[in-house]
């Protein structure tokens, strides 16, 4: 049916400050709590995170003027704990880095204002010289100092994991919290990262306590990065709040993770800062591109370096903000995948580039998913062929060759893999391969079959499936053996990228057809609940739908019928028409958008991407 497949999400803001998140999936409800992340007060000329004097005091004014309260360490963690209940309006100020500019410039407003902030300081810089470019900073005694006052709170910000390590074969950097090192040809170890880790923040925490008489209860991640192995061993060093910066909200009181900050950026106005502070939230419209890595991909460095920067010039051009990075080879366009574009120890690599691939776009603002297929990894099945997925009638088998979701086995396979996709790869998020399905002929394999005597204790036989309710069951435990699937490889990405989103594939006929539940044994309903964003692969040339545009319509309105819809789906365009061998023209992309968008659709992707085009015209959103 579908020649590969899929698209999505993340965000990359538009705006002049970037908003942050991070609350554990699954958190009960609670009050949500605005943070404001600055760090240098002076001259911003040459530097976006700073601002001026000036402007701080105009926003201390506007969030005085509002009513918004300011409030302490002390009282967020009371509030944390279910002791206090925080005031209406509740917002959070926190400083990074320790420049000597909070002591001369903020802290005689938090006086003037009385206002409560949190100053976070890298322990190492204050015992030697700080790396070039980072200003004069605060002593120990001016920290006391404060600190006695009752209105600065002072943070760990690490002791020495404020900076960047060799992240890939190809020399890139990565951040010290977030990365598995890359060394004399291989990738540090877990136990070795953990000890890494564990060992900065013992050295930190005694540092703090040697100067200020106590250890610090707060733990800013530096570049707002982690992992839960980090997460672990900071509430082991005595940390009871982290701060991070990610992308979109204020946090949840009981969220785990780490307290989500919006960094303010290019010396904002008041005006520029409110809708955060007011919502909690700074929402953008994905504009998402699937790009295959087959496409950039070349033996030679240099070629394939000239690809990718051709790939990131239209990339900008057509004003992308997401990108969704194919993560495995697949050049003959089968969907039945033999190698993989990252290093892991448990499938075939064709080379290791994901990385490398992820850090260029980074720097260039893209948020990034990796596209990721998990049925259809052959490997699966080599050695096993009794876990391919089986059809009672064979002529009616999928498109795929896919290993079952049934089976304990492949699970643990694939969950190795997406353990090494996060450990080694940066990425935003993870977008699940439309291998993930089921048809009504399938499936027939002995790990379903044994399901399935579990659950009705019978054999499974096409004359077993005539009983209407039985039939029913099974096509609700295959949805569910797919769904646990990928909740479990979820939670393995999570250990590695606990601020990791997650999007699935689903057929356009499964959110059209009330019947494609049995067809396909995906649940669109279901997709809303388990995922951040539902890919609807929204191809009418492939569907071979008679009357394009108001099959559009109709898909549009039907997914959007659904409470909250609109922000957690994503309609995915065909870009290209594989049965006529052409592109499809912008013109009618442009009028299938404006379709979309008239039915309220609010996020818009494409596959595949024309990177090569002479053109390079910017893509309708």
């Amino acid at each position: 049916m579908l020649r590969k497949c899929c698209l999505l999400v993340g965000l990359v803001f538009l705006l002049n400050i970037v908003a942050i998140s991070g609350a554990a999936a699954g958190v009960q409800a609670a009050p949500e709590v605005p943070v404001l992340c600055y760090h240098d007060i002076g001259n911003p000329r040459g530097n976006p995170y700073t601002v001026t004097k000036e402007r701080l005091r105009e926003h201390f004014e506007w969030l005085k003027t509002n009513g918004f309260q300011p409030i302490s360490v002390e009282e967020y963690l009371k509030a944390k704990q279910g002791l206090a209940i925080l005031p209406d309006k509740a917002v959070m100020l926190t400083f990074d880095d320790g420049y000597l500019s909070f002591y001369t410039d903020v802290y005689p407003l938090l006086k003037e204002y009385k206002y409560p902030a949190v100053l976070a300081v890298v322990t190492s810089w204050l015992q030697t010289e700080p790396p070039a470019g980072i200003g004069p900073l605060v002593t120990w005694e001016q920290m006391r100092e404060m600190e006695q006052s009752g209105l600065v709170t002072i943070a760990s910000h690490t002791h020495d994991l404020h900076r960047y390590v060799p992240a890939n074969p190809d020399g890139d950097l990565g951040q010290a919290v977030s990365t598995f090192i890359y060394k004399d040809g291989s990738y540090e170890s877990e136990a070795s990262y953990r000890q890494r880790i564990a060992a900065d923040l013992e050295i930190t925490q005694r540092v703090i306590s040697g100067h200020l008489g106590h250890p610090s209860r707060v733990l800013v991640w530096p570049y707002g990065e982690y992992t839960q192995i980090a997460i672990d061993e900071a509430y082991k060093k005595g940390f009871q709040l982290l701060f991070t910066l990610e992308n979109n909200g204020a946090t949840a009181l009981h969220g785990e993770l780490g307290v989500r900050r919006m960094i303010v950026y290019n010396n904002p106005a008041a005006e520029k800062i409110a809708p955060y502070v007011q919502t909690g939230k700074i929402q953008a419209p994905l504009r998402v591109g699937q790009l295959d890595i087959d496409l950039i991909y070349d033996a030679s460095p240099q070629q394939m370096a000239e690809n990718l920067e051709t790939a990131i010039a239209y990339l900008r051009k057509a004003k992308i903000n997401t990108v969704i990075l194919q993560s495995f080879a697949d050049e003959q366009g089968t969907g039945n995948i033999q190698e993989l574009y990252f290093y892991t120890s448990a499938a075939p690599v064709k080379k290791d580039v994901l990385n490398h691939i992820i850090q260029r776009l980074h720097r260039e603002k893209f948020q990034v998913y990796a596209w990721m297929p998990t049925l259809a990894g052959q490997w699966l099945l080599t050695g096993h062929p009794e876990d391919e997925v089986a059809a009672w009638d064979n002529k009616n088998k999928g498109w795929y060759r896919r290993a079952t979701p049934f089976s304990p086995r492949v699970a643990a396979e694939l969950k190795k893999v997406f353990r090494d996709l996060a450990a080694y790869n940066p990425i935003d998020g993870i977008l699940f391969q439309d291998d993930l399905y089921l048809n009504d002929y399938e499936d027939f394999s002995p790990a379903a079959k044994a399901a399935f005597r579990e659950k009705f204790n019978r054999e499974l036989t096409p004359a077993a499936l005539n009983d209407p309710q039985v039939r029913q069951e099974w096509i609700n435990l295959k949805v569910q053996a797919m769904n646990k699937l990928t909740a479990e490889l979820m939670d393995e990405v999570r250990r590695y990228r606990p601020q990791a989103k997650f999007a699935r594939n689903i057929y356009p006929s499964a959110v059209l057809s009330p019947e494609a539940k049995a067809w396909l044994a995906q649940d669109y309903a279901e997709f809303l609940q388990l995922y951040d964003y539902t890919v609807i692969m929204c191809y009418p040339a492939l569907e071979k739908v008679p009357k394009p545009e108001r099959w559009l319509a109709d898909l549009a309105k039907a997914a959007l019928a659904y409470p909250g819809a609109a922000e957690r789906t994503v309609f995915k365009l065909q870009a290209y028409d594989w049965e006529k061998k052409r592109w499809i023209a912008p013109a009618v992309l442009k009028k299938q958008v404006a379709i979309l968008k008239e039915n309220g659709a609010v996020n818009i992707g494409y596959y595949p991407l024309n990177i090569y085009s002479s053109k390079m015209a910017q893509l309708p959103f």
